[in-house]
């Protein structure tokens, strides 16, 4: 599928520039300077080898402008925007890094326009026994790299020239003055502690704040090492350019027309599941039918639509993105169902407690029209006592779907439910108005409740009028509650015939004897003359099952706790992740990290027990997992690791050089000083 997507990527470039590639160029030398100047000081951190290798050969120079046009688009955050963020961050971060950092080519400028300003910055100069140096503090900046780390410079020569710092290749004993700590880590890292404290201490032996250090011995780890190295070639790290591929294949459907909501309806409501937690579950409908066009040939109709979800924490970082592609063949009725109704594509998120930011986007890719929404939405945390109530949904339909398709969008206890929206919650005097909604307690065994209620109250009427007010009592079982504390209910109310037209809000209030507090929800709807409701044609993603089948569900959710640091919970969902998929790479490394972090070396070592090493798994994960092996007394089995390993990644420089520590434990120290200067060789590249 990669190699497929890279050649569309450049069919796709050689038929927008043109055939003429007969005169390539072979160096950023022989470029125009301008030319020159962008590729080698302003995107020289950015841009992929591939881009580079072809904008090299580009024979002209307006071929040189549509590429540099679509290479910033290609990266523009809201695409068809006439102002591209990202590209105008990327220019400010280039000019400061001209004026404050000794220009773009420095070690500091470099890091500055790969990852723009750090969180934190701490700056210690003219200090007795250390060299001059900067500790920059990073929060959550890529995929790629930890969710926190350290970057530490330090003007190695005493020339005023702040290079990168390594806690593996330098170590203390480089940042350290005096002509006693000389190679000396041990009394470089207790001088250091003395002139600047416990803390930057611990960062010159990990810039990973999470990772044990062995402060007694003063001996680093490679993991900041790998994590310098991913630092140093973003561009190339596969998960960058997974992210541009996903970008390039949308090309398609990039000078789409995009429209705000007033074309959309939305409707999401918070549903705790069988197992008490929380997802957001969704439902994005047009308004119009005329809004949705299919694809109709002599023989077959059908429709493509692209839908996406990016997640954003509150402190407006992307947490997890849902991209979906939905294309299906229709037959005569749905065809002409499609064309009465009111299309709609509906999912579920899996959350966290917590805020978020949701951007909702639904495109036809048949006529490249877009809609885009987002919305606000809090996550409460599980009640201690008391209960709480979710919104309130109003329903056209709900059917059995049978055991096992919880899964579905709107669908709790085997039930699923069709969402009024828009000009559907328009209801003409006589008319039902469905509703469902979940009641929230603390987890308890229902048993315990026997001959208890919670009494509820339905109360109705049109917003700023007097005298029609209506209500509903009934009480409901407190049984009915499952394990977790979640009940489904609803209610069937009849709107009267003598109804007046108007707008109107429905109160539901539930209260349990045994708590004081009353809790509340609403719904606000319309009676008029006439119904409002279109028959509406939702479609849901087809491959939900396979993705819950995979942990896919589970694997946002533990996105969702790294995000609000709560590890704990984070470890548990990448657990049901690695069960679920014992070949998600990306799990078994997140979970390496976090079983590192509060050293269980054992948990570690059994993530590769159950499963080998693949060319998927991570530099980080690999020596996570031979270093755990050697802390459990298997240094024999982290060597053979090791070799495994770089049997399949010949190119790894930190693998090599943990191979050469561990055959030095073993005595081997001919053979662990080739290995080490084969690391250090490749390190340097």
């Amino acid at each position: 599928m990669r190699l497929f997507i890279k050649h569309l990527f450049f069919v796709v470039l050689l038929s927008v520039l043109g055939s003429s590639f007969l005169s390539a160029k072979t160096s950023a030398k022989d470029l125009p300077p301008r030319y020159r100047t962008w590729i080698t000081d302003e995107v020289n951190y950015l841009i992929t080898n591939e881009e580079r290798n072809v904008f090299l050969d580009l024979p002209t120079d307006a071929d040189r402008d549509k590429f540099i046009e679509r290479f910033w688009e290609l990266r523009n955050p809201t695409p068809g925007a006439p102002d591209n963020s990202y590209k105008q961050d990327i220019y400010k971060r280039i000019e400061y890094a001209k004026q404050y950092l000794d220009g773009v080519h420095s070690a500091m400028g470099q890091v500055y326009i790969t990852l723009g300003e750090p969180k934190q910055r701490a700056k210690y100069y003219g200090r007795h026994e250390v060299r001059p140096m900067e500790i920059w503090f990073y929060q959550n900046v890529n995929p790629a790299l930890p969710p926190y780390f350290y970057v530490v410079f330090f003007d190695r020569d005493g020339n005023g020239t702040m290079r990168l710092y390594s806690p593996y290749m330098d170590g203390p004993s480089k940042l350290a003055t005096s002509v006693l700590t000389v190679n000396d880590n041990q009394h470089s890292l207790q001088a250091i502690d003395r002139a600047l404290g416990r803390e930057v201490a611990r960062t010159t032996l990990s810039l990973l704040p999470d990772a044990p250090v062995d402060l007694q011995h003063a001996k680093a780890g490679l993991e900041s090492d790998v994590m310098l190295s991913v630092i140093k070639n973003l561009a190339n790290h596969p998960l960058t350019k997974a992210e541009l591929d996903q970008k390039r294949l949308a090309e398609r459907v990039t000078h789409r027309l995009v429209l705000n909501d007033e074309f959309l309806d939305v409707a999401t409501v918070l549903l705790r599941d069988a197992t008490g937690n929380f997802n957001l579950h969704y439902l994005l409908r047009l308004r119009r039918p005329s809004d949705f066009s299919i694809e109709q040939t002599a023989d077959k109709a059908f429709y493509n639509v692209a839908f996406s979800a990016r997640v954003y924490g509150p402190d407006n970082k992307l947490i997890f993105k849902q991209e979906k592609d939905v294309s299906q063949y229709l037959d005569t009725a749905e065809v002409e169902r499609i064309k009465r109704g009111l299309f709609g594509y509906e999912g579920w998120l899996p959350l966290a407690p917590g805020k978020y930011r949701i951007e909702f986007l639904l495109t036809n890719k048949l006529n490249k029209t877009a809609y885009k929404v987002e919305r606000q939405t809090s996550v409460p945390s599980l009640p201690a006592k008391g209960a709480q109530l979710s919104e309130v949904v109003a329903f056209s339909n709900a059917k059995a779907v049978g055991s096992g398709k919880d899964y579905l969008p709107f669908t709790v206890g085997g039930v699923k439910f069709t969402p009024i929206t828009g000009e559907g919650l328009t209801f003409a005097p006589g008319q039902d108005l469905n509703i469902f909604y979940q009641i929230w307690d603390p987890p308890g065994d229902p048993t315990a409740y026997g001959g208890k209620n919670l009494i509820v109250d339905y109360a109705y009427g049109r917003l700023g009028a007097t005298g029609d007010a209506r209500s509903i009592h009934e009480e409901v079982a407190k049984q009915q509650l499952d394990p977790f504390g979640s009940m489904l209910t609803g209610k069937k109310i009849p709107l009267p015939l003598e109804a007046g037209a108007g707008n109107y809000r429905l109160m539901v209030s539930v209260n349990d004897p045994d708590s004081p507090q009353k809790i509340y929800s609403s719904l606000n709807f319309r009676v008029y003359g006439a119904p409002g409701a279109i028959t509406p044609f939702d479609v849901s993603d087809p491959g939900l099952a396979d993705d819950v089948s995979k942990g896919v569900p589970e694997f946002n959710r533990a996105l969702c706790y790294l995000a609000v640091n709560d590890k704990p919970s984070a470890l548990k969902w990448f657990k049901e992740v690695l069960g679920k998929d014992p070949g998600n790479e990306i799990a078994r490394s997140r979970l390496a990290e976090l079983y590192f972090a509060v050293q269980d070396y054992a948990g570690v070592a059994s993530l590769f027990a159950r499963a080998p090493i693949t060319k998927d798994t991570d530099d980080d994960a690999i020596l996570r997992g031979a270093e755990s092996m050697a802390k459990t007394g298997d240094v024999p089995r982290a060597i053979s690791f090791l070799e495994n390993a770089i049997n399949q990644r010949n190119a790894s420089g930190p693998l090599y050089m943990a191979l050469a520590g561990f055959y030095r434990d073993e005595g081997n120290i001919q053979k662990a000083n080739q290995l080490e200067s084969k690391g250090r060789a490749l390190t340097k590249e």
